[in-house]
């Protein structure tokens, strides 16, 4: 049988001052490089990390109105891939999971 290889992504969200991220950001980073194993088997191997400051004035992004998690309007341009799926129901940026049953992007 051949093997395949997928491209598993994981997101963190961090609520940090400036000066936090600059005493523990590399910290940060150096943390998800560790090495993960789903058994003795399977190991993650660590390819990539990045940090991005996330600026709802500049970027498609925000807090849920109802429930304050971070949401990207998928019915907008240049939506951010990890954060949760919403939109704007009534002029209120709402995640997936606050979002009316019928919208088409509710969980």
């Amino acid at each position: 049988m051949t093997k395949k290889t997928y491209l598993v992504n994981v997101a963190y969200l961090i609520d940090l001052t400036e000066e936090e991220y600059q005493e523990i950001g590399d910290k940060l980073i150096g943390s998800v490089e560790n090495e993960l194993a789903l058994n003795k088997n399977h190991k993650l191997e660590w390819e990539s990390s990045s940090t991005i400051l996330l600026d709802p004035v500049t970027m498609n992004c925000g807090r849920c109105f109802n429930c304050s998690c971070w949401v990207t309007d998928r019915e907008k341009p240049n939506p951010i891939d990890e954060l949760n799926n919403g939109a704007i129901v009534e002029g209120r940026l709402l995640c997936d999971e606050c979002l009316p049953e019928n919208h088409r992007w509710a969980f």
